[in-house]
């Protein structure tokens, strides 16, 4: 757990901005309870052809594409923006020093098994993934794979009570700064297609071996109904 709350510190570290909306705190932990709702663009009633699991793989294309190109722009485009209401007494995190009932919105990023959660204004989200992308150690492998930043896997998560579902492309590559020991980090980019486009509506930010080797297994009943290897097994 060290190790993932410094990771998550590393991640924070990308751009200044991106862990707290615009804020210089920290993100927040689950002592806060802000009043999330969705915005931008409203989830439509599709046709199967165009939201299913075919259809996101055939969309996936262009997530493999954004990553050979270091082009993190490319997703933060995508990004659907949520709207968090403030409840007026966080000490860190997007809402904090925000008085009660202030309106603040981005593309939600998340820890893996953590309460903590960000919103990313997207143009500071297309900098946090291209840094990311070119801080990648291609000249490092392990038993996943090569170290460069590709696309692994795909996967659903079945609707909850929450009503969470999400088509999600797993994205990793192996890491390392200076003085640590290189880690195999992972983005689950989470999908919904709303309006006649597929958006991201929330990214899980994972290590390995704490967090990320569920994703990377494909052997996580708890967190999709489905998964899919991209490309070639290593």
């Amino acid at each position: 757990m060290r190790v993932a709350l410094a990771l998550a510190a590393c991640l924070c570290g990308l751009a200044s901005l991106a862990c707290d909306g615009g804020n210089d705190s920290p993100a927040p932990t689950g002592s806060t309870n802000p009043t999330a709702t969705a915005t931008g663009a409203a989830a439509t009633a599709t046709p199967a052809d165009l939201g299913d699991f075919e259809a996101f793989m055939t969309f996936a294309q262009e997530v493999e594409a954004a990553l050979a190109n270091g082009d993190g722009g490319a997703l933060a485009r995508r990004g659907h923006l949520e709207e968090v209401v403030c409840v007026g007494d966080e000490e860190v995190g997007p809402c904090a020093g925000r008085p009660a009932g202030a309106l603040l919105s981005g593309i939600r990023g998340a820890i893996a098994q953590s309460d903590a959660f960000s919103l990313f204004v997207p143009d500071d989200y297309a900098i946090v993934l291209s840094d990311w992308f070119a801080a990648a150690r291609p000249d490092l492998s392990d038993e996943y794979g090569g170290g460069d930043v590709t696309l692994y896997a795909l996967a659903h998560r079945p609707s909850g009570e929450s009503g969470d579902e999400a088509f999600q492309a797993i994205v990793t590559g192996i890491f390392a700064a200076e003085g640590a020991e290189s880690l195999r980090q992972a983005r689950v980019l989470s999908f919904l297609f709303l309006a006649n486009r597929w958006r991201i509506t929330e990214e899980l930010f994972a290590t390995v071996p704490e967090t990320a080797a569920d994703w990377l297994s494909g052997q996580c009943g708890e967190c999709y109904d489905r998964w899919e290897r991209w490309g070639d097994a290593p």
